[in-house]
């Protein structure tokens, strides 16, 4: 089955066209280069250099992307706006609601928290979401996004995410994902259990 192609009248990703597509070629490539050269601590999660290009990445290496390499290269690319030019209007906007969301990705992921680091979390966590509603009317919201809102909760009362979040049940997701079960349901094999 072929993909449908998508004729896009500019010539160029539309900043969200039916079609799905945000980042121009060109931006992924700036991207690309931005995650090749940049200099980060030897003990930051890495992040594929091709990113898009080598399949899933983990959880972890989202947040590093999201909270290190995009905001230096979506800044760079967008936060110029020319008001003659709609792509580059709506891709400044893109930029505003996508920082909103790094924001609030940052405040989770901090060591430290308090009843201002919640809010603050809560308030960038709308922005996305609104500016998100705005930006991409058709966009179906899921329940990732409405737990999101009550996240600010658990921060309040939990304390740090860091401290409570769920990497270690991913990766076991991971490896009872990579368990043989010969195609038979129910079953698998038991030495490949390394716990």
């Amino acid at each position: 089955m072929q993909q449908e192609q998508c004729n896009d009248p500019l010539g160029h990703a539309a900043a969200g066209t039916r079609c799905g597509h945000v980042l121009t070629k060109a931006e992924m490539q700036e991207i690309h280069s931005d995650i090749s050269n940049m200099i980060q601590p030897s003990w930051l999660t890495s992040v594929p250099h091709q990113l898009g290009s080598s399949g899933k990445l983990k959880s972890d290496q989202w947040r590093v992307l999201g909270t290190t390499f995009l905001p230096v290269s979506l800044i760079r690319l967008w936060s110029s706006e020319d008001p003659e030019n709609p792509r580059s209007v709506r891709c400044r906007k893109i930029c505003s609601i996508t920082m909103s969301l790094l924001s609030a990705v940052s405040i989770a992921c901090a060591q430290t928290t308090s009843t201002k680091h919640a809010d603050a979390y809560l308030q960038h966590m709308m922005a996305y979401l609104e500016g998100l509603k705005e930006l991409f009317p058709d966009y179906k919201f899921h329940p990732n996004h409405h737990m999101a809102l009550h996240l600010h909760e658990y921060i309040r009362f939990y304390g740090p995410v860091h401290s409570w979040w769920t990497f270690p049940f991913e990766r076991l997701i991971g490896i009872l994902q990579r368990l043989s079960t010969n195609y038979k349901s129910g079953r698998f094999e038991l030495h490949y259990i390394y716990m």
